[in-house]
């Protein structure tokens, strides 16, 4: 695809998916993501501490569960 054909697609778009295409190449330009080989950034520490909190939390108060069964039938009904 040329560079006219892609600027002409992208012109086709409608307001909300150009905005989105900018944004996407935005984040490509300064370097925050596009290329696959490196890792996602490491979550914030305090997003961890959150996490790891609310899991023990659970575990504390419902002990440990198979979660086989429950992983089986989202899996069959697609989360329906």
């Amino acid at each position: 695809m040329s560079t006219r054909e892609l600027i002409e697609k992208i012109a086709s778009l409608p307001a909300d998916k150009r905005a989105e295409v900018e944004d996407f190449v935005n984040s490509l330009s300064q370097g925050q993501g596009g290329n696959r080989d490196e890792p996602p950034p490491a979550p914030s520490s305090d997003l961890y501490d959150r996490i790891s909190e609310r899991r023990e939390r659970l575990q504390r108060e419902h002990g440990l569960f198979d979660t086989l069964p429950l992983i089986q039938e989202l899996r069959d009904s697609g989360g329906r």
